[in-house]
């Protein structure tokens, strides 16, 4: 038994993170964000701010995502305890969320027939509803005591 557990322990990356919900969900937001990113930095639209704070948004939770992404990985986390994790996550998760919703909203008044920005704001409020997600689950983690497992 200790054999077993030392053998899914060992390693730089912890695999199994990788193949969790909490894995998945933090890649399929980046490349949900990233695609949002990519359909108003390509299509053709004048100047106009509503779209540079779109794309200063998506950029940075596209880069976050990947940052917590990458600590969970590499187990990170677990090595840097001055941080409480599960809040810090919790609270990215909101701010994203509220962030991502606002520049959604206020680019879907904006859109003015262009379709690479209306495909921008569909994404947009995608990745707000999968921050959302997030925000659901790392609060369940957080905050809801989990049911202690008795070991016979």
């Amino acid at each position: 038994m200790a054999e077993t557990r030392r053998s899914t322990d060992s390693g730089f990356l912890d695999l199994s993170y990788a193949k969790s919900f909490s894995g998945i969900l933090k890649i399929v937001q980046a490349i949900v964000v990233f695609i949002a990113f990519l359909c108003i930095r390509l299509s053709e639209w004048t100047d106009i701010s509503t779209f540079r704070y779109f794309e200063v948004v998506t950029i940075w939770f596209l880069i976050m995502a990947l940052v917590f992404y990458t600590i969970y990985l590499t187990r990170l986390h677990l090595k840097i305890t001055c941080i409480h994790w599960p809040l810090t996550e919790f609270l990215h998760y909101i701010v994203a969320t509220i962030l991502l919703l606002i520049a959604a909203i206020v680019g879907a008044t904006k859109t003015a027939g262009y379709a690479g920005l209306a495909a921008g704001v569909f994404f947009g409020f995608a990745s707000a509803v999968l921050y959302g997600i997030g925000t659901w689950l790392s609060y369940k983690t957080w905050c809801v005591p989990q049911p202690a497992t008795v070991s016979v």
